[in-house]
């Protein structure tokens, strides 16, 4: 499919597909234009947190056929179809495609959403990329794993996100173990997970890169280093991410813009995680979307842009995208994304987000969990309580404010009750993170 050209959107509608708390933050920039979002659902029934209804000016659901689909878009003048969610980017570009608006090839769908199919798309395309497999039995991981010659691999999904079910093995039996759960569950989006991914372990420092493309022409937004930390069962948890000065980053940021060209990401937002190496740049994943889980008005406060805004500048006023720098944008404050760690399952506080408000750094809390909910442990990014932002002048000021954050959460900040036996925390780590999930997302400003 012969990339399309840029078409003005203003005046029409923009459909979003399986649309989250980011696509409502882009669904704010684009009313200040006059464009309408409009929600459509890939499935009948979806699984995770979902942008509230009432924020599109029309909510078409899920459509029992494709042309079906197309029929109700043509009839509201949209002008673009963008994912919201990962589950979202496959009907997205066939919309696109049927509708004859700019996307990205759907007959390359699969190199942006299956990591096997992506991992084997850079290895073509002569770009790094971890060793993988993709397996249908924890016979066959065990296996690669003991053939492979690394002697520490990542079990996780094929097709999901977060951290969903992501465990580091070092032994054949934990692989087979790790695989077995995988294959036993469904993924993020409430689909069964009929194959596991194996990969080599990247050890090194982790970088989020978050880009808008036009035309092929990708422009970076902002730039984050990642941290993790261990939890539970040896799964890697989030600890933190804070920005990286553009100028600071240009070999990570050289290898993603060629990584999502390779993928066929030629139009619209796309989400990158690489770790740098020892032997340089390799690519975790890419997510032809916006980042989740940020606070665009915080970052465009701290630098003057954000992943929302500059997709909303490609879409309203390309000139303007053509413009774009990313050489100059600033960061005026250090600026960190703390993720929260609930150690136990139980029954959710009341006001646990005004523990927070003490701290001199603090900016917000994005709380997804209220009074009286169910509060899982935290095993995984979904099962996380949300996040505290925190800018100040200095990193010291940040590392302070993090010690009294993980201080506080010590304390049983987040859940009263007794502690759960082992049978009740699991059905908590595994069940009742949907029904939270299904409140949407909270925040509270300082």
């Amino acid at each position: 499919m012969a990339t399309k050209a840029l078409v003005d959107v203003r005046g029409t509608a923009i459909a979003v597909v399986d649309g989250n708390a980011m696509t409502a933050h882009l669904e704010v920039a684009l009313r200040g234009h006059g464009i309408r979002c409009v929600g459509l659902h890939s499935a009948p029934r979806l699984s995770g947190r979902w942008a509230d209804p009432t924020a599109y000016s029309a909510e078409l659901g899920h459509q029992r056929t494709l042309d079906a689909a197309v029929a109700a878009l043509a009839e509201l003048r949209v002008g673009r179809v963008l994912a919201g969610g990962d589950s979202g980017v496959a009907l997205a570009d066939v919309l696109n495609d049927r509708l004859g608006l700019p996307g990205n090839d759907p007959a390359r769908t699969a190199a942006r959403r299956d990591k096997a199919a992506m991992a084997a798309q850079l290895h073509a395309a002569g770009l790094a990329a971890p060793a993988t497999a993709q397996v249908g039995s924890p016979d066959e991981a065990a296996d690669w794993y003991s053939a492979c010659g690394h002697p520490r691999v990542v079990v996780k999904p094929v097709a999901s996100s977060g951290t969903d079910h992501v465990r580091v093995c070092a032994n054949a039996g934990d692989v087979r173990e790790a695989v077995e759960q995988v294959l036993g569950a469904e993924n993020f989006f409430g689909e069964a997970n009929s194959a596991a991914l194996v990969q080599e372990f990247l050890s090194g420092d982790e970088f989020m890169v978050n880009t808008v493309a036009v035309d092929g022409v990708h422009k970076v937004s902002d730039v984050w280093s990642s941290r993790k930390t261990a939890g539970p069962g040896g799964v890697p948890l989030y600890d933190y991410q804070q920005p990286v000065p553009r100028a600071g980053a240009d070999v990570v940021v050289d290898y993603v813009k060629d990584a999502v060209a390779a993928l066929g990401v030629v139009t619209g937002a796309a989400h990158s995680e690489v770790m740098l190496t020892a032997r340089g740049p390799v690519l975790i994943e890419t997510a032809p979307r916006l980042m989740g889980g940020f606070q665009p008005a915080e970052v465009e406060r701290c630098c003057g842009t954000s992943h929302v805004e500059l997709l909303a500048r490609s879409l309203v006023d390309p000139a303007a995208f053509d413009a774009f720098e990313e050489r100059d944008v600033r960061w005026r404050q250090q600026l960190r994304n703390v993720w929260l760690i609930n150690p136990r399952a139980g029954v959710c506080r009341s006001r646990w987000p005004e523990a927070f408000a003490a701290l001199p750094a603090h900016r917000g809390v994005t709380a997804r969990f209220g009074p009286g909910d169910p509060a899982p442990r935290t095993v995984d990014a979904r099962s996380s309580p949300g996040y505290v932002w925190l800018a100040a002048r200095t990193e010291a000021e940040l590392d302070r404010d993090l010690a009294a954050v993980r201080a506080l959460e010590a304390g049983d900040l987040y859940v009263t009750g007794r502690a759960p036996d082992e049978g009740e925390a699991a059905s908590a780590d595994r069940g009742q993170h949907q029904r939270a999930q299904a409140l949407g997302v909270r925040t509270v400003r300082s």
